[in-house]
């Protein structure tokens, strides 16, 4: 989806990232094998999952200053399906002013 966003829109602000919950650092290498996404690691000094009240595959939509704006759950809507994939999209593009 990155690279759809800057193809279309080289000077997008858009930026996907993953984030993992502190704790589960072992799977890290798993969950970025085969992707190009940069994935942060949380940490439990951060506590950015509960900071955002993050549950499992969502993806926090945040503003140039890390307030969240909307959740898009992957577990509720499926990505290969084309519909949801553009709703995220357009989510995406909406909240960034695209």
């Amino acid at each position: 989806m990155q690279a759809e966003i800057l193809a279309d829109n080289p000077s997008s602000k858009i930026r996907i990232l993953a984030i993992n919950d502190a704790g589960y650092e072992a799977g890290n290498a798993l969950a970025v094998e085969g992707r190009t996404i940069p994935l942060l690691q949380d940490t439990p000094e951060a506590a950015v999952w509960t900071s955002w009240g993050v549950e499992y595959r969502d993806v926090v939509i945040l503003d140039g200053e890390n307030n969240a704006l909307g959740v898009f759950n992957l577990t509720d809507r499926n990505l290969a399906v084309r519909a949801e994939y553009d709703a995220l999209l357009d989510f995406l593009r909406l909240k960034a002013g695209e």
